[in-house]
């Protein structure tokens, strides 16, 4: 029995011990497999940690390359904006301060820029660091030396200040500054993607270079060039090694403003080597462990039951996380525009809050009833084209069509939608982006309407218009009408013009082809054609449409050729009527004034004899219709030339103040008749000394204020003011008013006074006469003059005329010259005894009977009996070269044989004729016939009719001067 129980119990030891070592072996194959998957949930766990720190360093990376890249951008807007395009044509100081300003925002900039170049209207200058890290500038002649390269050279102009700037930058430089900032671990490489092309970032890296497999190269390409994020994992060789590596890649794609280009940061990092440490700490542990495997089993189930929970866990933070960027760089890339989502039968079960700004609906609104929003004929096209897609295995598709907005109109929407497959090729759902483009559609639709506008326009211009190559060979053509070329245009298509068109007109488009291609500029010829409805004259502008083509248009011209050639008929025609009108009135002036002088003169004659009371009213009746006539006559021939524009401006250098108080003194009489109470004041400033037209001033004030007394009661008041304005150096401004207290102007007939021949009392029972030129010709005067007559009147309180007119004052002037200059002195001279008191030599030139008549009667009573007479020009040169010595000679103008111009001149042209005096006397009384008379050698000029004080006063003062010669 003890043997048999001591078997039992050996039995039941060795049972025990082989199940001990059976669980041994079984907890150590537990112990094994829970190591393992340990191991490989740790491993899982590490990876997701590095791939989920990736991801937030290539988003970070990319967002700050992004932003700095954008602040520079933004500093260069500003800083063209600023600029002015005179910096560099003013003070050193202006010039320091844009030098410290370009520096500055070069420094903020330093790592993305490599120059700034600024080209202002007259200078280019650039700015960078040399090797030694000094900031330099130079300067430049033009900008051709400049690199054009679209992705490293931006160039901003400012328009409107005609200045702008060319940004250099060293991209290359500036991400590997960027992603240095950077630290993402041993085993790891940074790279920029750019277009398809990878830039590999790392610097003097002591770990082997990775080779991008073209799998993942076309995985990149596709995500980055559709603006998606993401991550994903692939083998690798490092350096030369045959054996490939695993490694997690990591993607973002970013935008450098204003470049059109794609970008994107790429990290790499082997996860090959990932966990294998931790496994040879956990192999030696487990040895160590095999000893308390009850507590470790227990331990390590619970460890590894959280830890799965755990990056169970982080695996769908993740998940989300990474969601959540992708559905954000979609909102960034795209505007005006929203996300959703499709399962695999195409029924939506999410989409962005986005949806009710871009269609108004909510989101449960939008997924239950999406299909039913689609136009009908746009939702079949759109079923259509998604099972093509998905037929095809396409991995994305874009498509346009209509949608209803909530608020009952059409949209225009595009939606871009990513596929996604299971690995057996079948559907499982996608993601898209829907967004408006209704502008955009309504642009294009808006363009093809102007392209269509411009067609028809082209086509319905009367020009011939051609296009061609730059060889000159024939493209196409918008003709009208066919019947003005020399063939159907379009045999001509295809072929070089230079074989088609004829001489001279192909040398004469030749030249100007070659010049438009040469110079861009426009260029015109004109040729004439004969065609079969005849000869045409046609315009032909030549000029570039592009680069590559030239534009012809010919316009037929022949009636506005004829037409300008009527035109010009008709300009010779009213030129020579106007010259014929100039010729008349000079006419007219010479014939009545000839006639008025003898009258007028006999009259004064008549008045110097013994007469009764009678008899002297009846002659200052004669005298004062004379003298009224005459004015009439000057008021018709002033205005006729007034308004024929032949009246000019002849500014001459005088006395203000002289001139001023003469023509006050000469309305001295009419004062003194009406006992009007006159009185004047000149401001502060006058200057002494003015330059502009005296003629022209007086004959002004001569008018206005000539009206003020007339239309001024007995006894009434004339107030006359004058004033001064400096501006621009030595400009003035000179101001006149002139007020009265007369009975007024009504508000309504104030315009009417400057109309010719109006007046304010115009029927035939008015109490003041006259033509009604006075103020026409003196506001035309002022206009002239550059200045603007003001009228303001109040009825039964008077008037007040208010005008201005440009100057010069002249400081420093002094008489120059030694001509000699006659000012006829306003006092009456006695004629009595005038041969004894002033003896000199007189000879008259003289044609006309009744002048001549008048003129001898006037030097008789004078008492210059023995006056030489001449009946024309060519006797009067003929007795001065007998010798005959004349003090002074009265030369008419128009005469026989030779005029009195043509005689003054020839003798003056006589030796020692030079002291002798002339005087003209001239029924002529234009301005230019005054010069005419001057230029040809006249001491002084006369017209007609001449009175007898005139002649007096000029005999005076030649004798005058006779004896200051003697005396000196």
């Amino acid at each position: 029995m003890e043997r048999l129980f001591t078997k039992i119990d050996s039995s039941f030891k060795k049972g025990t011990y082989r199940w001990f070592i059976f669980l041994g072996i079984a907890v150590t194959f537990i112990i094994s497999f829970l190591a393992i998957n340990f191991f490989k949930a740790l491993k899982e766990n590490q990876i997701a940690s590095v791939q989920l720190a990736l991801n937030r360093q290539a988003e970070i990376a990319g967002n700050d390359i992004q932003s700095r890249y954008s602040s520079m951008y933004e500093d260069m807007l500003f800083f063209v904006n600023n600029l002015e395009p005179w910096t560099y044509e003013r003070t050193s100081n202006e010039q320091l301060a844009f030098e410290k300003r370009a520096r500055r925002i070069f420094n903020n900039h330093r790592s993305v820029l490599d120059s700034i170049t600024v080209i202002f209207p007259k200078h280019i200058v650039t700015f960078h660091f040399d090797d030694r890290e000094n900031f330099v500038q130079s300067f430049h002649e033009n900008i051709d030396d400049f690199s054009k390269d679209k992705l490293e050279t931006i160039t901003l102009k400012n328009t409107s200040k005609d200045v702008g700037i060319i940004v250099k930058s060293n991209l290359n430089r500036f991400f590997r500054d960027q992603l240095a900032n950077f630290y993402i671990g041993i085993d790891t490489e940074k790279n920029i993607w750019l277009d398809s092309i990878i830039w590999k970032m790392n610097q003097d890296r002591n770990y082997p270079e990775f080779k991008f497999p073209e799998t993942l190269k076309s995985h990149l390409n596709e995500n980055l060039e559709s603006g998606l994020k993401g991550q994903t994992i692939s083998d690798f060789y490092l350096g030369n090694e045959s054996v490939p590596k695993n490694a997690t890649v990591h993607y973002y794609p970013f935008k450098l403003l204003p470049l059109e280009n794609k970008f994107g940061v790429i990290f790499v990092q082997d996860i090959s080597k990932i966990g294998f440490g931790v496994y040879v700490t956990y192999f030696y542990l487990l040895l160590a462990l095999l000893a308390l495997l009850v507590i470790v089993l227990l331990i390590l189930f619970k460890f590894i039951k959280n830890i799965q929970v755990s990056s169970q866990t982080i695996e769908q933070n993740a998940n989300e996380i990474e969601q959540l960027f992708k559905r954000q760089t979609l909102l960034l890339q795209e505007s005006k525009g929203f996300i959703y989502f499709q399962d695999e039968d195409r029924e939506m079960y999410a989409v962005s809050e986005e949806v009710s700004k871009v269609l108004g609906y909510d989101q449960k609104e939008f997924i239950d009833n999406f299909r039913y929003f689609i136009r009908e004929k746009h939702n079949q096209e759109l079923t259509e084209v998604i099972e093509e897609a998905k037929n095809k295995k396409l991995d994305s598709f874009k498509f346009e069509f209509e949608i209803l907005h909530k608020n009952g109109s059409w949209l225009r929407v595009k939606i871009f939608e990513k596929l996604f497959y299971e690995e057996d090729s079948s559907f499982k759902g996608n993601v898209g982006i829907c967004t408006d483009i209704q502008e955009k559609f309504e642009s294009e639709l808006q363009l093809a309407k102007s392209q269509d506008r411009l067609l028809a326009v082209l086509n319905s211009l009367p020009d011939l218009i051609f296009i061609y190559d730059n060889d000159g060979v024939f493209l196409d053509y918008y003709v009208k009408d066919e019947t003005k070329l020399m063939a159907p245009a379009e045999l001509s298509m295809g072929k070089n013009f230079r074989d088609i068109m004829p001489d001279p007109m192909r040398t004469d488009l030749i030249m100007a082809f070659e010049k438009t291609i040469e110079t861009g500029d426009i260029q015109h010829i004109e040729f004439e054609m004969s065609l079969p409805i005849g000869k045409r004259i046609f315009e032909a502008r030549i000029f570039k449409l592009d680069e590559h083509q030239i534009v012809s248009m010919a316009r037929d011209i022949t009636a506005q050729k004829l037409w300008e050639k009527g035109l010009q008929e008709a300009k010779e025609v009213a030129e020579q009527a106007n010259k014929a009108k100039s010729e008349f009135l000079a006419n007219m002036s010479h014939e009545i004034r000839t006639p008025m002088n003898g009258l007028l003169g006999v009259v004064e004659l008549l008045e110097n004899t013994k007469l009764n009371d009678g008899q002297q009213e009846y002659i200052r009746v004669i005298k004062d219709s004379g003298k009224a006539l005459t004015h009439i006559i000057n008021d018709i021939l002033e205005y006729s030339k007034i308004e024929s524009g032949m009246m000019n401006l002849r500014f001459s250098v005088f006395h203000f103040k002289n001139e001023i108080m003469q023509i006050f003194r000469i309305l001295s009489g009419m004062i003194e008749k009406k006992s009007i109470h006159f009185s004047y004041t000149f401001g502060p400033s006058i200057p002494g000394y003015v330059r502009l037209d005296k003629e022209k001033l007086g004959q002004i004030l001569f008018n206005i204020i000539g009206n003020a007394i007339k239309f001024t009661p007995k006894g009434g008041q004339v107030d006359v003011s004058i004033s001064v304005e400096s501006f621009l150096e030595d400009n003035i401004l000179l101001n006149f008013s002139v007020k009265d207290n007369g009975e007024g102007i009504p508000d309504d007939r104030i315009p009417e006074l400057t109309q010719p021949f109006v007046q304010i009392d115009g029927s035939n029972t008015r109490e003041f006469q006259g033509t009604g030129l006075g103020l026409a010709i003196s506001q035309k005067l002022i206009e002239l003059m550059g200045g603007e007559l003001e009228i303001k009147s109040e009825l039964g309180r008077g008037s007040i005329f208010s005008f201005s007119v440009f100057g010069t004052a002249v400081s420093d002037y002094e008489e120059m010259g030694n001509a000699r200059i006659f000012e006829l002195d306003e006092e009456e001279v006695d004629l009595l005894g005038m041969a004894t008191r002033c003896p000199i030599e007189i000879l008259l030139v003289e044609d006309n009977k009744t002048n001549l008549t008048f003129m001898k009667m006037l030097m008789d009573q004078l008492g210059y009996e023995e006056v030489k007479v001449a009946r024309n020009g060519l006797e009067a040169v003929e007795l001065v070269k007998e010798d005959l010595h004349f003090d002074l000679i009265l030369m008419d103008i128009q005469m026989p044989k030779m005029n009195g111009l043509d005689a003054t001149k020839a003798i003056r042209k006589i030796a020692d004729k030079d002291a002798t005096m002339i005087v003209g006397l001239s029924a002529n009384a234009f301005m230019e016939d005054i010069e005419a008379a001057k230029a040809s050698g006249m001491d002084l000029y006369l017209t007609k009719p001449v009175s007898i004080q005139d002649i007096a006063k000029i005999i005076l003062e030649r004798y005058r001067e006779m004896e200051s010669k003697k005396e000196a």
